[in-house]
């Protein structure tokens, strides 16, 4: 007969072995995210209802962003990526913004120097983010993209850091290039096709937000045309046709352009006179139906933001710096899905802002239930005195509005550095 001694003891035993089981396989915690000590103390700045992230400049500017979103003491808020650009070459950044969605889930930091010099700051960030790698993707932890120097690529390695370079010989063609890469990745062509001219960038801000977000096709035409790579990304679509979203007016991109786009596919051209417009009247789109191939593995084509109620997360920025706008991408696709309104070149609101903010202006309602929205500031191109005005738009509505002071916390946070995470 076994004492009931040994089989407490038994039990005991049992309890420890599975408790130490279940605790070796929890995820090493790494070191706290560090916000008492900064490098800069203006990289995060708040009110009551937004915050400044900004830098001395675009290098420290982006690596704020990166911040925000990937605390990288953990995994589970590691980036799966990070995507490296050079900061003169606007246009295949923007098209590089739906490499940062899903699966690669990356932010956008910059090479300098014509594409030669990889930036201390940047250098730091790599290592504090110590990206966990794609796994789709054979573990790749950076992609360099673009007409970016071998020796930044040699630089990268030395990191411990798996790469692969992403080249073209023009943005017209990487887009081409990227298309077929992200197909590969996903084993689909994305039937959602946006276009830009490559003679008005700015007019393609809020789609390369989108993107970072949703991660759908991209590319370019010019003033002479529809190109020819384009051509082919739109005919690789068939036997299903795309749908085509035109992000510039009448003025860029002319009818004749419009009607070669039309034979490969639905077109639409996205409404706006100015970018600033155009910027407010895609967070507030939205196109839903069918696709073409709805009757096998149906999933419902839902573009656009389609924003007309308070309750989320906006990002305002002047259009003068594309390398301030263009990175904002990764705010928009982890955490925040931030959606993209410009200001005027003074930095001031548009008329079009304005207005669509009293469209999704927060209204009292009971406690428990009440919603609020929350702006980030991007850069130093947006005056203090806008952000005050767009707080008032942030806040609910009530009678005494206009005799309520802002809740200031300027330059009492930000995100910093927290030691190297280098993948071996």
């Amino acid at each position: 007969m076994i004492k009931p001694v040994y089989t407490l003891l038994a039990v005991a035993v049992l309890t420890v072995l599975l408790i130490s089981g279940y605790v070796s396989l929890w995820e090493p915690q790494g070191k706290p995210l560090d916000v008492s000590t900064t490098q800069n103390a203006e990289l995060l700045e708040l009110t009551g209802s937004t915050a400044r992230l900004s830098g001395e400049n675009h290098i420290e500017t982006v690596t704020a962003y990166s911040q925000a979103i990937y605390a990288a003491s953990q995994d589970k808020d590691r980036p799966g990526a990070v995507v490296l650009v050079r900061d003169d070459d606007p246009a295949t950044a923007i098209a590089t913004t739906r490499l940062q969605h899903f699966p690669v889930n990356a932010p956008m930091l910059f090479v300098t120097g014509n594409g030669t010099v990889l930036p201390e700051e940047t250098r730091k960030e790599l290592e504090r983010l110590g990206p966990e790698g794609v796994m789709m993707d054979n573990n790749v932890q950076v992609y360099i993209v673009g007409d970016i120097d071998r020796s930044v690529v040699d630089e990268v390695k030395k990191l411990k850091l798996k790469t692969r370079t992403i080249y073209a010989s023009n943005p017209i063609e990487f887009a081409e290039v990227l298309d077929e890469y992200i197909s590969v990745l996903e084993s689909n062509h994305r039937q959602i096709v946006f276009i830009a001219s490559t003679d008005a960038l700015e007019y393609a801000y809020p789609a390369a937000n989108w993107n970072a977000h949703m991660g759908d096709g991209f590319a370019y035409v010019t003033p002479e045309g529809v190109p020819e790579e384009t051509r082919r990304i739109l005919e690789r679509r068939w036997p299903y046709y795309p749908y085509i979203y035109v992000f510039a007016p009448s003025s860029v991109v002319d009818n004749e352009t419009m009607a070669e786009l039309s034979q490969y596919g639905h077109v639409q051209r996205i409404p706006g006179s100015t970018p600033q417009e155009m910027a407010v009247r895609w967070a507030g789109y939205k196109d839903s139906g069918h696709r073409t191939s709805w009757l096998v593995g149906y999933r419902p084509r839902s573009v656009g933001w389609g924003y007309a109620e308070p309750g989320h997360d906006l990002l305002l920025a002047s259009p003068e710096d594309w390398r301030v706008v263009v990175p904002s991408g990764v705010l928009s696709h982890m955490g925040k899905h931030g959606f993209l309104i410009l200001t005027e070149s003074s930095g001031e609101l548009p008329d079009a802002a304005r207005s669509y903010l009293q469209v999704i202006k927060p209204e009292p309602i009971y406690p428990s239930q009440q919603v609020f929205n929350f702006a980030w500031i991007l850069g130093r191109g947006v005056s203090n005195e806008t952000v005050r005005e767009l707080d008032d738009f942030l806040r609910v509505s009530s009678p005494d509005n206009g005799n309520s002071s802002n809740l200031t916390a300027g330059n009492n946070s930000s995100l910093t550095n927290t030691g190297n995470n280098v993948i071996e």
